[in-house]
């Protein structure tokens, strides 16, 4: 077993991606609203490439983000043969400029028919986003393969919820229940996830309830679950276009508000000119994406399924206010003298009676 913990996020979540790039071998996106788990992806890519430097292979046992930092456990295995595997776990992310969507693509897949012959991959068949037709940013190599062991984060949770279930007491049991109990929850076969603000940014729409995008993507047979790390996580197996189809019939019930006047309007500028270069070329993302009709039936019924839900603190509030990383330590203290400057100077300010 190996525990790996890293805390420059700033290489990780995209800041730096130069540094991103020379410390880890791939390319995060700094936009992207699933970097957290881009950030686990990205570890667990060079974790796995190299241990195949070494005839051995990577298990992700848990895989979480924490606080300010991303930390994960793996099972570390001699294995030549599964090295030959490691190319259909390991790929790239290509992220739409102009909107949430995204395609994944593992570099390696089966030859036809055969197990016993790796070839690699075909790109996304779009060469552009089908939405909103803007291009494609690349990000990775990522890990694509699951995220978590469920059956040994099942056994930690059992235990966790026993009275004497840990050998000594734990401070963190509830926040830890929480955290592995959001864990289970989540589907470690589908790579990262959308956000509902920002696919209601992109439309510019009032946000729906996030129970009913899920309950209309489980109607529609698809998968969804959230993210231990993100409320607001969206993880399914849905493509892009039934997500957005979701949300167009949430726009059909609940119209855009579109602007009477514009900016420039209020500070008194004419803007004849710029309304005449208004066309289909030149619309914002949002006016694409709600131009196309749904291609399906959403079903906004919420099922009973999602009322059997175990109750777990997923997720904590800070524990104190102003809560989060300090300024870096400078390696040394700086004392205060207690000692006057100048005493002669303070003695000559009391003469002698």
């Amino acid at each position: 077993m190996l525990c790996v913990t890293c805390t420059d996020m700033a290489a990780l979540g995209g800041s730096h991606p130069e540094t991103c790039y020379g410390r880890y071998g791939a390319m995060p996106i700094q936009s992207a609203r699933y970097l957290q788990e881009l950030a686990l992806r990205i570890l667990l890519q060079t974790m796995s490439t190299t241990a195949a430097r070494y005839g051995r292979t990577i298990k992700p046992i848990l895989s979480v983000g924490m606080a300010f930092y991303v930390r994960v456990f793996v099972e570390v295995n001699d294995d030549k043969a599964g090295v030959n595997k490691a190319s259909l776990n390991i790929g790239a992310v290509y992220q739409s400029t102009q909107c949430p969507s995204f395609h994944t693509v593992k570099h390696g897949q089966y030859g036809r028919g055969n197990k016993q012959i790796y070839q690699p991959s075909r790109a996304p068949l779009v060469p552009c986003c089908e939405e909103t037709g803007g291009q494609f940013k690349v990000a990775g190599p990522a890990w694509l393969g699951p995220l978590h062991d469920f059956d040994i984060v099942d056994e930690a949770i059992s235990r966790l919820e026993k009275p004497d279930g840990t050998e000594f007491p734990l401070h963190t049991k509830t926040r830890l229940h929480g955290l592995l109990t959001a864990v289970s929850e989540e589907l470690s076969d589908i790579p990262l996830y959308y956000t509902l603000p920002d696919l209601c940014h992109t439309l510019r729409c009032q946000s729906p309830p996030l129970n009913k995008v899920k309950a209309a993507l489980v109607n529609a047979g698809y998968r969804v679950s959230a993210y231990h790390k993100e409320p607001q996580a969206i993880k399914t197996d849905a493509p892009n276009r039934i997500v957005w189809d979701v949300m167009r019939a949430w726009c059909k019930d609940n119209p855009v508000a579109k602007d009477s006047k514009n900016k420039k309007r209020r500070k008194g500028k004419d803007t004849s000119s710029d309304s005449n270069k208004e066309n289909s070329e030149n619309k914002d993302a949002g006016s694409k994406i709600l131009a196309v009709e749904p291609s399906i039936s959403v079903d906004f019924t919420i099922p009973k399924s999602f009322e059997n839900r175990k109750k777990a603190q997923r997720y904590p509030m800070n524990p104190e206010e102003n809560w989060g990383p300090k300024k870096a330590a400078s390696g040394y203290k700086r004392k205060r003298s207690t000692k006057p400057e100048n005493p002669q100077k303070e003695n000559s300010s009391h003469p002698a009676s």
